[in-house]
């Protein structure tokens, strides 16, 4: 059975004759989303027809163990991947959408993956697929994203609130962007955030959204919330899927940048709009 990827989200549909319905096309969606991406089944490739489209892995060494790439061009999201070394395994952390061989031996070139995870279902990409290519290595999907699944897999596991998939290595769920929104710590305090904390066009500044394609900001309520769990760990860089870095004193980063979002959504300056 063919594997099919949406060009638009980049997810990995059951194999099938025939292209299915993308499990994040619910239709016409209201203001009230839950993840949906809106009307957009239709436009379909399969890993071996990527495999063979000209294309690059882009590659960036961030130090401390930590790795990302991306295939370019992108497809569906275009989101950078990270590798967290550890002497107990790897984790493969919102894996790419495509396994062509040069990302796959890129991946593998830093080591044995023993964990693929994701940052909420936007993210889940082909994850199966990376699973099944180091030896069916479990896939830790937090349990609030289940209904967004397209391929499911014997791998999958599911967890809420926080896990250890291995030692020091830390998933933690925030919420905020989707239901069961989660991000990553790694053991020496780097934290890769998904699209729960996101970048800007600012310099040391982050930002946190609901909808990126409509830019509808999280309330001041869930950002509060979203910071003052992390405040439970200790942090000092923040990676995000789009590419955005913090590479020092990411918590207070973090903080000088929610204080700002909360006070102007609550309408604390309104006086100067």
């Amino acid at each position: 059975m063919t594997l099919w990827i949406c060009d638009r989200c980049g997810i990995e549909q059951p194999g099938s004759p025939e292209p299915p319905h993308c499990v994040m096309d619910r239709g016409e969606i209201g203001i009230e989303e839950r993840g949906d991406l809106g009307p957009h089944s239709g436009s379909w490739r399969t890993h071996e027809q990527l495999a063979a489209e000209p294309h690059t892995v882009r590659q960036r060494d961030h130090g401390r163990g930590l790795h990302s790439l991306r295939r370019e061009p992108v497809v569906g999201i275009g989101q950078w991947s990270f590798v967290v070394r550890t002497e107990r395994g790897n984790v493969l952390w919102d894996p790419p959408t495509s396994i062509e061989p040069d990302t796959l031996a890129a991946v593998r070139a830093l080591g044995e993956v023993a964990v693929v995870a994701t940052s909420h279902p936007h993210m889940f990409a082909a994850q199966v697929s990376w699973s099944h290519a180091f030896g069916r290595v479990p896939v830790l999907v937090n349990a609030a994203g289940r209904e967004w699944l397209g391929r499911t897999d014997p791998v999958l596991e599911f967890w809420t609130g926080h896990a250890e998939p291995l030692p020091g290595v830390e998933l933690i769920e925030v919420g905020g962007h989707m239901l069961g929104s989660s991000v990553l710590r790694t053991p020496d305090g780097t934290l890769l955030s998904g699209d729960t904390i996101s970048g800007g066009l600012a310099p040391n500044w982050v930002s946190f959204q609901r909808s990126f394609p409509k830019h509808i900001p999280l309330s001041a309520a869930v950002v509060r919330r979203i910071v003052d769990r992390l405040d439970g760990w200790s942090y000092d860089r923040l990676y995000t899927l789009g590419g955005d870095t913090v590479d020092a004193d990411a918590r207070a980063v973090v903080h000088r940048s929610a204080e700002a979002h909360i006070r102007w959504v609550s309408g604390e300056f309104d006086h100067l709009t």
